[in-house]
């Protein structure tokens, strides 16, 4: 538990350190990432599997209370979000086929489950983020592949039937056995128990991560290393990405008048991207420049996140004076 602790407390920091050391040695021992990639499916399994052990599949039945809510948030995550990433691609990323398609991979995934803890610090709308994780995830099996091919086939071949299989074997069958699993722990241990123990499946989860990161960043090392400038290339849409998402579902919230509590879930939920599978599926589908992207991503989305609940206290007061909200 104490190791478990200091991983979700320190989990960008050590991730930090995990590309380092494997841009290190992988300069180093340059064959050796090669040889590594062998372990992907195993680092996939530990990565995604206990994130699943958190996630109820029950909680999409709470959708159909807040429809029209719902369906903003899906037109958010489905049609906003994906579009603004090909746009950013083409921007700013037309030069680098690799790494576009990371970006638009970024734009296509659904909410993490992290989003659950963001919006409760902030005081917002956390059950509804619950419902809003597990419906996307699920509406994911199939728009993700739809979107890659339509978007992301023009630098790179997709196979959207393929993907759709990947897909299937590396998130909902995670999903079903992060239920199964849930449910027996619970009626094993009881409600108490497990909510104990919930802090240790995200800190298994970063482990697999950090494998992944870290085989990925040895195969790639030697170029990146060579081409410093890939960083800034790389940061400046994901910048921007994320201040236009943010940006958009404050203020649409807003203009319709919800409440503070939905607008923080909208915020969260439109975007905190699911690192965990934008790179499964990078890993599977994409070259390692792709995954590149997708390593630098979470420190860019972090900080935005941070610096969104940050500002939240802001906004909580600005809600209260000036916004009444309005019945959906």
């Amino acid at each position: 538990m104490r190791v478990a602790q200091f991983i979700n407390k320190h989990m960008i920091k050590l991730l930090m350190g995990v590309i380092v050391l494997g841009l290190l040695v992988g300069y180093i021992l340059p064959w050796l990432g090669k040889q590594l990639q062998v372990l992907y499916p195993v680092a996939l399994f530990v990565m995604l599997y206990p994130m699943m052990v958190g996630i109820k599949i029950d909680e999409v039945a709470g959708a159909a209370k807040r429809v029209g809510f719902m369906s903003v948030v899906m037109l958010f995550n489905y049609l906003l979000s994906p579009l603004l990433a090909a746009l950013l691609a083409q921007i700013f990323l037309a030069g680098y086929p690799d790494f576009a398609v990371g970006l638009i991979l970024t734009g296509v995934v659904p909410c993490a489950g992290m989003i659950v803890a963001w919006t409760s610090m902030a005081k917002g709308n956390a059950p509804m983020t619950l419902v809003i994780t597990v419906t996307s995830f699920l509406a994911g099996i199939i728009l993700i592949p739809l979107w890659m091919s339509v978007l992301a086939g023009k630098y790179v071949p997709v196979n959207a039937w393929k993907m759709i299989e990947t897909i299937t074997y590396t998130i909902v069958i995670p999903l079903i056995l992060g239920n199964l699993t849930r449910i027996w722990l619970v009626k094993r241990w009881g409600p108490k128990k497990f909510m104990e123990l919930k802090p240790v499946f995200p800190a298994i989860s970063a482990l697999g991560m950090y494998m992944v990161f870290f085989i990925s960043m040895m195969a790639e090392s030697v170029t990146l290393v060579r081409n410093p400038q890939y960083l800034g290339i790389i940061a400046m849409p994901l910048v921007v990405f994320y201040t236009l998402l943010f940006g958009f579902s404050v203020l649409y919230a807003r203009l319709i008048r919800t409440s503070y509590p939905d607008m923080v879930a909208l915020a969260y939920g439109v975007s905190g991207k699911n690192i965990s599978i934008a790179l499964a599926l990078a890993v599977v589908f994409f070259s390692p420049l792709t995954v590149m992207i997708i390593a630098i991503k979470p420190l860019v989305q972090v900080l935005f996140m941070a610096g969104f609940y940050r500002l939240t206290p802001t906004l909580q007061k600005y809600w209260a004076q000036n916004v009444k909200p309005a019945r959906e």
